[in-house]
């Protein structure tokens, strides 16, 4: 049953069952218990820590954050900076940019400094190493830019299994704004986790003859691959699960879990449980990051290392036999 006090979560414009959508299980008071930390990472998925980090840390971050984007023309300058209104639907078509996380000391301090790196340091027992990538979310209002169903070990799982993501709202996200949900139980479906769960969304079929042609092409020539290029190859994973939240929690059962997210909250899961948001019916830009944390001493997924991380472009493709 809905326990959620929220009249209507939409999602690409439908409309999201309530009776299947719930409160995220605040873990704040088990924080200095490392075990039970462990016990409900095994049990939920994740660990909502509202209010972990400095709150002032967090708003000092998204000041320069909101002065990034004013000057991209992405936020309406007649209006505070701060309040991140956003500017027209023409200006605005933005939902993924990472550029914003680059030479940016306000956003390192949260994500990579203090607080972050002591309770990763505590939770996985040893000296930490995290991506040198930033994903980072610029949600406009509209239908159009929820985040699809899906799992992030299809992203980032080259390396260690024991890796983290660190969910960081950079603003208070009210259940309006279309902040991020969780699918109760959805790390324990076998299933799931051992199907989709183990894909590769960079691996290409090079049985393939065309598929290892082109690829070795533009690898030789130091290109990206062209739109046409990628239609024609086969590949081991589309990356998202489905384009259709509401389904994907049909299918799957358990409810999709939430919360009015505030400066300062801090949202750890592992690679196999599915997240996706809900739409932005605000007038507001909505914005969070992505950061990944694991063991220095395991392996680690290099599309996400270095200067200039290969990412998913050509340089992170790999052949399989399929």
């Amino acid at each position: 049953m809905n326990d959620l006090r929220v009249s209507q979560l939409t999602y690409q414009g439908d409309m999201i069952d309530m009776n299947f959508v719930g409160k995220l299980r605040r873990s704040n008071d088990v924080i200095n218990d490392r075990d039970e930390l462990w016990c409900r990472m095994n049990e939920d998925g994740y660990l909502f820590l509202p209010g972990f980090l400095d709150p002032n840390e967090v708003l000092v971050a998204r000041k320069e954050l909101c002065e990034r984007l004013l000057i991209a023309g992405l936020i309406d300058g007649s209006t505070e900076v701060i309040e991140g209104i956003a500017a027209p639907p023409d200006r605005c078509k933005c939902s993924f940019m990472p550029e914003l996380a680059k030479n940016n000391e306000p956003l390192n301090r949260v994500l990579y400094n203090g607080i972050m790196m002591d309770f990763y340091t505590m939770f996985l027992g040893g000296k930490i190493r995290h991506f040198d990538y930033t994903w980072f979310r610029v949600k406009p209002p509209g239908i159009d830019t929820a985040t699809t169903p899906h799992q992030d070990n299809v992203y980032m799982g080259r390396g260690t299994k024991k890796l983290f993501t660190s969910w960081v709202p950079f603003g208070d996200i009210p259940f309006s704004m279309g902040g991020l949900m969780l699918l109760e139980g959805s790390h324990q479906h076998n299933e799931l986790v051992d199907g989709y769960g183990q894909t590769d969304v960079d691996a290409y079929c090079s049985n393939e003859i065309l598929a290892s042609t082109v690829i070795e092409s533009a690898k030789s020539a130091g290109r990206e691959l062209t739109a046409e290029e990628c239609s024609q190859i086969k590949w081991n994973s589309t990356g998202a699960y489905s384009n259709d939240a509401i389904a994907t929690q049909r299918e799957w059962g358990g409810r999709w879990l939430t919360a009015e997210y505030e400066l300062g909250d801090l949202l750890v899961f592992g690679m196999h449980i599915m997240h996706a948001s809900s739409d932005n019916q605000t007038n507001r830009i909505r914005l969070s990051s992505d950061s990944r944390y694991q063991l220095a001493t395991e392996s680690i997924d290099e599309r996400w290392i270095g200067d200039n991380p290969p990412a998913h472009g050509i340089r992170a493709k790999r052949g399989m036999i399929c």
